[in-house]
C-alpha cells in the first residue's frame, strides 16, 4: 500500500481511536469535581502503566521480529500473540492497586473502587486492541485497522449516550465505556480478518527469547509511564489533587497534537524501524520529513485555534476546566509537540537493535518529569506539561547524537 493511501488511514485509525478517548475523558472533565478528576488522573495514569507491560515485553518484540516477514504474511503472527497478550489481567491488577495508594482529596472508598475495577477492564483490552492495530499496518492493512478504529469509535458514542440516557452512576463510565468498546472492536476486527483468512505463522522464537529481547524496550517504556504515575502522584500530594485535575483537563484539550503524531507514527514507524534496520539514512531522512511536516503544521494551526480561551475556541465550552488556569493548555500543546517529533529517532534505534540504548536514554529524561513535578509546590498544575518539556529537551539532545552514530557507515537506499 503506498504512503497516499496508507497515511490517510493510519491518520483514521488514530484519529478515531482518540476521538473515542476523547468522548470519554471529556466526559470525566465535564462531570467529574476537581479532587475525582484528579483521581481520575492517577488511574488513568497507572492504567497506561499496566497496558504497556505486556506490550513493550513480548508484544512489540513480536512486531520487530515480524519485519522479518514479508508484508502480507505479518498478520498471522495474530494466532501467537493472542496467547501472549494472557498477561494483562496480572499488570492490570497491581497498575490499580498501585493507583489507589496513592488517592488524595475527598474522593470517597466507593469511588476509589469503581475506578480501581473499570481502569483495571481497560488495562486488559488495551494491549491487543492497540497490538491488533499494529499488526494490520505492518501487513499493509491499514484501511482494516482504521475500520476497527471506527467501530470502537462508535462503541464509545453509543455507550456513553446510553449511560446518560440510563442516568449511570458517572464515576464508572469512563473507564467502562473505554473497555466495553475496545472489547467489541477487537471482536469486529477479528471478524474482518476471519473472511479473509490468514495463514498462521510463527517466527519458531520461544517467549523467553521475545522477553529477552523485549526487556530494554520494557524498561524503556516502563521509564517514561512510571515517571508520569510518579508525577502525578507528586503533583497530588505537593499541589493538591484539584491542580492535578486542572492539568488532566488540560491534556484532554492538547491530545490531538499526540493523535496526529500516532497516526503518522502507525504507518510511519514501521517504516522507520526498516530503514535503522538497514542502516539507510537517506530513507529515514524522508520519512521524517513527511512526519515532521504533517505534525509541525498540524500542531501549530491548533496551537492558534485553542491555546487560550477566546470567542473562536470550540473546545472553550466543550472544556471549560482545561482553561481555569491560563495558558495551561498551550504549554501543553507546545510540550506534545516537541515530545513527538524525536519520535522517529527513536524508532530507527530501535529498528537497528539499539534497545539498551533507547532505555538508557527514555529512562534518563524520565528522571526530569518527576524532577520536575517535586517542583509543583510552586508550578502547581504547570508541573506536568513542564515536566513533558524536560522529558523532550533530554531525548533530543540524547537521540540526535545517537542516530548520527547509527548512520555513521550509511549504506545505499536499496529501494
Amino acid at each position: 500500500m503506498s504512503l497516499r493511501r496508507s497515511i490517510p488511514a493510519g491518520l483514521v485509525d488514530t484519529g478515531a481511536t482518540a476521538l473515542a478517548s476523547f468522548l470519554v475523558q471529556a466526559y470525566a472533565v465535564r462531570v467529574f469535581e476537581a479532587d475525582l478528576l484528579g483521581a481520575y488522573a492517577l488511574f488513568f495514569s497507572a492504567y497506561l502503566l499496566a497496558n504497556l507491560t505486556p506490550q513493550f515485553l513480548v508484544l512489540y518484540p513480536l512486531e520487530i521480529w515480524s519485519l522479518r516477514l514479508s508484508r502480507p504474511d505479518r498478520l498471522g503472527l495474530l494466532y501467537r500473540s493472542g496467547k501472549l497478550a494472557a498477561a494483562a489481567p496480572v499488570t492490570a491488577g497491581a497498575g490499580v492497586l498501585l493507583a489507589a495508594l496513592f488517592v488524595t482529596g475527598e474522593t470517597t472508598g466507593p469511588q476509589v473502587l469503581r475506578l480501581a475495577l473499570t481502569s483495571g477492564l481497560v488495562a486488559v483490552t488495551a494491549p491487543f486492541y492497540e497490538h491488533l492495530k499494529r499488526m494490520m499496518h505492518l501487513s499493509e492493512r491499514s484501511s482494516w485497522a482504521a475500520a476497527t478504529a471506527v467501530a470502537q469509535l462508535v462503541l464509545s458514542a453509543t455507550g456513553i449516550g446510553l449511560a446518560v440516557a440510563a442516568d449511570l452512576e458517572p464515576v464508572v463510565v469512563p473507564f467502562g465505556v473505554l473497555a466495553v468498546s475496545q472489547a467489541g472492536a477487537i471482536w469486529f476486527g477479528l471478524a474482518a480478518i476471519r473472511r479473509r483468512p490468514v495463514a498462521r505463522v510463527d517466527l519458531a522464537t520461544p517467549t523467553v527469547e521475545l522477553m529477552r529481547s523485549g526487556r530494554w524496550l520494557l524498561v524503556a517504556g516502563l521509564g517514561p509511564a512510571g515517571a508520569v504515575f510518579a508525577g502525578a502522584a507528586l503533583v497530588s500530594h505537593l499541589a493538591g489533587s484539584d491542580q492535578l485535575g486542572y492539568a488532566q483537563a488540560a491534556h484532554v484539550a492538547a491530545r490531538p497534537v499526540l493523535v496526529l503524531a500516532a497516526g503518522l507514527a502507525a504507518v510511519l514507524g514501521f517504516r522507520m524501524m526498516e530503514a535503522g534496520a538497514i542502516r539507510s539514512a537517506t530513507a529515514g531522512i524522508r520519512f521524517w520529513k513527511v512526519y515532521a511536516m504533517v505534525l509541525g503544521v498540524g500542531s501549530s494551526i491548533y496551537l492558534l485555534v485553542v491555546a487560550v480561551d477566546w470567542v473562536g475556541n470550540p473546545l472553550a465550552a466543550l472544556l471549560p476546566r482545561a482553561y481555569e488556569v491560563q495558558w495551561l493548555v498551550a504549554v501543553t500543546i507546545a510540550a506534545n509537540l516537541l515530545a513527538s517529533l524525536i519520535r522517529p529517532a527513536r524508532d530507527e534505534l530501535i529498528g537497528a537493535g539499539r534497545e539498551l540504548r533507547v532505555a538508557q536514554i527514555d529512562v534518563s529524561a524520565a528522571g526530569g518529569v518527576v524532577v520536575v513535578a517535586a517542583l509543583a509546590g510552586s508550578l502547581e498544575a504547570f508541573a506536568i506539561p513542564l515536566g513533558v518539556l524536560a522529558f523532550a529537551a533530554i531525548q533530543i539532545g540524547s537521540y540526535i547524537p545517537a542516530r548520527k552514530r547509527l548512520y555513521a557507515g550509511e549504506v545505499a537506499d536499496p529501494s
